[in-house]
């Protein structure tokens, strides 16, 4: 079953980091509308049960019982992090980070988006001293063996110790349609590229390549394998390089995103 806006409580709050989304200005409204759109597909296409999803500045908030993994294969996200949303309480805060600490050496590294509390040196510093004092564990600013990260904003305070790195760049559907020529398996590889610049993208078939890539990423869009050229596509994709590089002529634009790879 799945549902949005469900009363149904919701267990696991999940950070979803987007960085390049953030400069685009006047169009950023529009980008992150699209973000949430396509996070939403990804998660009814997986089966995830979701309640409310909250836009803000900088974070996107996703109310789950899952930890919704899939969405780092949403292109547009850098990283997401199922977390505890609480009081922005400092012995609060202090409390559940050392439910987060499991072994071994750990680092504290809170990052205030809203000024709230102290500063983020201050913060690591008293809820760092606080767990060592509580579990003797040596503090490893480097190279720790867990890192509890501690996010403000939003008017809250956000305690996690997992970051799933996302693919980044901007979210599919904001910059058009474009036909991918798929004559070698290069093509998987400038499909996920132009995917990656925001564009939905169909495949016309040339040679037998395996798409199966593709599909961890398809959310956004509805992948189509066509015999010939759609007549919408904005542009063509082709996978040549600076050695396989050849004359193309097409009524449309050529893009060749592997060359300056």
């Amino acid at each position: 079953m799945l549902w949005e806006h469900s009363e149904t409580t919701m267990h696991n709050t999940i950070i979803v980091r987007y960085g390049e989304i953030a400069l685009k200005g006047a169009n950023r409204n529009d980008f992150e509308k699209q973000l949430v759109k396509n996070i939403k597909t990804c998660l009814k296409m997986n089966n995830i049960a979701f309640g409310e999803i909250k836009r803000l500045r900088g974070r996107i908030i996703v109310y789950s019982n899952d930890n919704c993994e899939c969405l780092a294969y949403v292109f547009g996200i850098v990283s997401i992090s199922p977390a505890v949303e609480m009081e922005a309480d400092i012995e609060k805060i202090k409390q559940e980070a050392l439910k987060h600490y499991s072994e071994g050496s750990f680092k504290v590294a809170a990052h205030r988006l809203e000024k709230l509390l102290g500063t983020s040196i201050e913060m690591n510093t008293e809820i760092g001293a606080f767990i060592a004092e509580k579990t003797n564990a040596k503090v490893d600013l480097k190279n720790p063996d867990v890192e509890i990260g501690i996010e403000l904003f939003n008017g809250k305070a956000y305690v996690f110790n997992k970051t799933l790195k996302g693919p980044g760049g901007l979210p599919i559907g904001v910059s058009g349609k474009v036909a991918v020529l798929v004559e070698d398996k290069n093509a998987v590889r400038a499909a996920l590229l132009m995917m990656k610049r925001g564009c939905e993208v169909v495949f016309v078939k040339k040679a037998d390549v395996d798409l199966k890539e593709i599909e961890k990423y398809a959310y956004g869009f509805r992948m189509q394998v066509l015999d010939k050229m759609p007549k919408d596509a904005e542009a063509v994709v082709v996978s040549d390089t600076l050695e396989t590089l050849k004359k193309r002529e097409y009524s449309i634009p050529v893009l060749r995103p592997l060359i300056g790879e």
